[in-house]
């Protein structure tokens, strides 16, 4: 990704003209930058912003400094605010470089609109042009591959879903084979119960037998009144 460097060199002539505190930390900042040493050159830049706060020239180069550092959340707040206190093309290469933190922090869609800004400012700009298709090419496949995995997650919630439901379903059905064989169990005993066991009676059998006990015992007892004994005799002698 193209950073620009041009707007640097105007930089360097504007600044003759202010303060020298100003120009002292904005030259002691470009020569850090060149040493590439961007994370000094880019508080070196912040504190020349507060000497200018309304100049946006500080406040971009801050901004190409933090990018410099692979640092591009606050890269991209520089160019906001760049953009925000800049004019005609300073505006346009700030929104451009915007454009470039974005796409780095892989927002596409906020990248295509930075670089579109830019486009409005200044047609002409090709490096704007080529970004801003490339990060059009880029969201698309940043949105399949999201569709995609959002389906397969879908998909992993719909299968998870089903095996618990599976899962359920067998339990359910081990559930009622269990019932089901403890009442044929209960079923079977109950007629075993209610059949003759070899070498023994049922209970219609034993009913019969007692009913005859009974009846037997009713002659004997009718025998035993029909039958007197005779006294004993005595003798006198």
């Amino acid at each position: 990704m193209k950073i620009k460097a041009i707007v640097l060199w105007i930089i360097l002539i504007a600044t003759a003209v202010y303060a020298d505190e100003y120009r002292n930390l904005m030259n002691r900042g470009e020569k850090q930058y060149r040493k590439q040493e961007y994370q000094t050159s880019a508080d070196l830049y912040k504190q020349a912003e507060v000497v200018r706060p309304d100049d946006p020239v500080a406040t971009f180069n801050s901004g190409a400094a933090l990018y410099k550092s692979n640092d591009y959340e606050k890269a991209k707040e520089r160019y906001v605010q760049a953009a925000a206190k800049a004019k005609d093309r300073l505006k346009a290469e700030s929104y451009y470089n915007l454009g470039n933190a974005l796409y780095k922090n892989q927002d596409y869609a906020g990248a295509l609109e930075a670089y579109k800004e830019a486009l409005m400012i200044d047609s002409k700009n090709q490096d704007a042009k080529y970004n801003f298709e490339l990060a059009k090419k880029r969201l698309q496949q940043q949105q399949q591959q999201q569709q995609q995995e959002q389906q397969k997650q879908d998909q992993n919630t719909k299968d998870d879903k089903q095996q618990q439901e599976q899962k359920q379903q067998n339990q359910n059905q081990n559930k009622d084979q269990q019932q089901q064989q403890r009442q044929e169990q209960q079923k079977q005993d109950q007629q075993q119960n209610e059949q003759a066991k070899p070498g023994e009676m049922n209970k219609q059998e034993a009913k019969q037998l007692l009913n005859a006990f009974k009846e037997d015992e009713k002659q004997v007892q009718e025998q035993l009144r029909k039958f007197k004994v005779r006294p004993n005799s005595t003798r006198d002698w």
